[in-house]
C-alpha cells in the first residue's frame, strides 16, 4: 500500500513539474514579453524609430519622405545603413545603432533599411538622375541665378517664401538640415508635398512651374545647395531681446 502511494505521489509531482508552464497566473508563451533586441518586423521597427520624423507611412513627416521610389533607388543599402547607424552630423538625425548610443542592433538597422527598399522601392528612372552624393563644389552666385529660374516660382524671390511653398533660406530651417539633405530634396523632390524632382516632374507629370526648363545636372544641383547654404548664420533663429531693452531691440545674442 505504501509503495502504491509513493508511486502515485511521484506521478502527481511529475505532472506538476511537467505542467509548470500552465500554472495559474503564469503567462503563456504568446503572452511573454519580447526583448527589444528580438524585434525584427519592419513595420514595428519603423513605427517605433522612424515615423516620428519621416511620417507614419514614410511620408508627410518633418524630415524627407522615405516612401519615395526614386530616393530609394539612389540611396543604396550601404548608404542608408551608414546614415541610420551613425546619424547625420549637423542635423536632427541621431545615430540609432547601439554602438553609437542608440537602441538598435546592427541586424535591426538592416531590417529597417531592407524593409524600406522592399516596401517602397522600385523606381525606373534612377540611372538618369544625378548622383545622390557628389563631391562637386557648388558656386553660390550660379546657384542664385538657377534658383530664380527653377525654384522662385514656388519658393518666392530669393527663397523667402512664395504662394505655394515656404522659405528655404530661413536661418532656423537651414540650421536643422544638412547640405546632403538639401541635395536629396532637389534631386528627388517631395512627392508628399507636391515638389517636383530634378527633371521638373511630379509623379511622372511635368510641373507647370518648371515648364520649358531643362533638367538639373550634378553641377547645377551643387550650385543650388551652395546658394541655400550661404544663408546659414552663426546664431540662427529669431532675435532675442537685449538685456538693456526688455521690449526687444532686435539684437541677437548667442
Amino acid at each position: 500500500m505504501m509503495q502504491r502511494l509513493t508511486s502515485l505521489s511521484m506521478a502527481i509531482i511529475g505532472v506538476f513539474l511537467v505542467g509548470c508552464d500552465w500554472m495559474p497566473g503564469k503567462p503563456t508563451r504568446a503572452e511573454e514579453s519580447v526583448l527589444p533586441t528580438d524585434v525584427h518586423a519592419f513595420n514595428t521597427l519603423y513605427s517605433a524609430n522612424c515615423s516620428g520624423c519621416h511620417g507614419a507611412n514614410g511620408q508627410f513627416g518633418a524630415a524627407r519622405p522615405l516612401n519615395d521610389p526614386l530616393y530609394l533607388s539612389l540611396a543604396d543599402t550601404a548608404y542608408l545603413v551608414q546614415v541610420t547607424t551613425d546619424g547625420v552630423h549637423g542635423s536632427l538625425m541621431p545615430p540609432f545603432a547601439r554602438k553609437q548610443g542608440g537602441g538598435l542592433t546592427n541586424q535591426q538597422v538592416s531590417d529597417i533599411v531592407n524593409g524600406m527598399h522592399r516596401t517602397w522601392g522600385n523606381a525606373d528612372d534612377s540611372q538618369a538622375a544625378p548622383p545622390l552624393v557628389s563631391s562637386t563644389k557648388g558656386n553660390p552666385a550660379r546657384g542664385s541665378s538657377l534658383f530664380a529660374s527653377h525654384c522662385a516660382a514656388c519658393h518666392g524671390k530669393g527663397g523667402t517664401g512664395g504662394r505655394t511653398a515656404g522659405s528655404v533660406v530661413d536661418s532656423t530651417y537651414l540650421s536643422l538640415v544638412s547640405d546632403q539633405s538639401l541635395r536629396s530634396v532637389i534631386i528627388c523632390g517631395r512627392l508628399d508635398l507636391g515638389m517636383p524632382n530634378w527633371q521638373g516632374t511630379l509623379n511622372g507629370s511635368p510641373a507647370s512651374e518648371r515648364d520649358g526648363l531643362p533638367p538639373l545636372n550634378d553641377r547645377q544641383i551643387s550650385d543650388l545647395v551652395a546658394f541655400l547654404a550661404s544663408h546659414r548664420v552663426e546664431f540662427p533663429g529669431a532675435p532675442f531681446p537685449s538685456l538693456g531693452n526688455p521690449r526687444g531691440s532686435g539684437t541677437q545674442v548667442p
